[in-house]
């Protein structure tokens, strides 16, 4: 992989971060009105403590996906498999990295349950990558969604 991959591949780390912390908030409302309402606000805060890591379970891996099935239908000529990792470690990077940012203990993240989540949303990576790779070959440009 080139130098420029590794910044796209953190612009991709980055991205799943930002579009997983996006979605807690509909998340979070979604339970307010329509599963617990009525509670008063501390009640809903408490809850998206819980709430807002389930967006990153459940969407990390699904953009992940997207992302790295797209890149690699873009770049047929790099080495898909190993963009998808770099992804996931820069994604890994950036998202420890600011844990002691608010205060928090690193060594709080070093878990079976956390590894397990970064696996999975790796495997989620490498199936994009995986089907990327696979597909590029057989559509053109114009056809890329």
């Amino acid at each position: 992989m080139k130098p420029i991959d590794y910044l796209k591949a953190l612009g991709v780390g980055f991205a799943t971060l930002v579009i997983a912390m996006a979605a807690s908030y509909p998340m979070v409302g979604f339970y307010a009105y329509f599963i617990e309402p009525g509670h008063p606000q501390e009640f809903y805060n408490q809850s998206a403590l819980w709430i807002a890591p389930w967006s990153s379970h459940i969407l990390g891996p699904l953009v992940f996906f997207a992302f790295n099935y797209r890149m690699a239908r873009l770049s047929p000529g790099r080495n898909a498999i190993a963009f998808a990792v770099a992804c996931v470690v820069l994604y890994t990077i950036v998202d420890f990295s600011t844990i002691p940012a608010m205060g928090g203990e690193l060594r709080s993240v070093f878990t079976l349950k956390i590894f397990s989540w970064l696996l999975v949303k790796l495997l989620g990576a490498l199936a994009g990558a995986h089907l990327g790779r696979k597909n590029a070959g057989t559509a053109t440009d114009s056809q890329i969604p």
